[in-house]
């Protein structure tokens, strides 16, 4: 005769919301180990990247010291505002049937702006 497993009584056997707590209680536990090397991880690079930040503090404070001391403050002379010309108003004037031809106008004007930025730049 075939001997037949005895048959374990459902009480010993894990229900399938025992399994799925289970299952959830060891997610748990590994999501506090990751947790726990990341914060691990991100507080020594903290501590790098401070250590990075202030030797390159250092070098910048060592830099602006060796200019500030190569170059002497000069005092700027500040140089008197230009003074404006006082803006006459014309009279007002009755328009002619006679205009003069504009564009002789417009370089008379351009060859004046030129000849006074030509005075200046010497």
């Amino acid at each position: 005769m075939d001997k037949k497993t005895p048959a374990t009584p459902p009480a010993a056997q894990p229900s399938l919301l025992d399994k799925a707590g289970d299952m959830l209680s060891h997610l748990g536990d590994k999501i506090v180990d990751a947790k726990d090397s990341v914060a691990d991880f991100v507080s020594d690079e903290v501590v790098v990247v401070k250590k990075a930040a202030r030797k390159i503090a250092k070098k910048v404070k060592k830099a602006v010291k060796k200019v500030a001391k190569k170059t002497p403050a000069k005092k700027v002379a500040r140089k008197a505002a230009p003074k404006k010309k006082a803006v006459r108003k014309a009279a007002a004037r009755k328009k002619t049937g006679k205009k003069a031809p504009a564009k002789k106008a417009v370089r008379k004007a351009v060859k004046k702006v030129v000849k006074k930025a030509a005075g200046k730049k010497k």
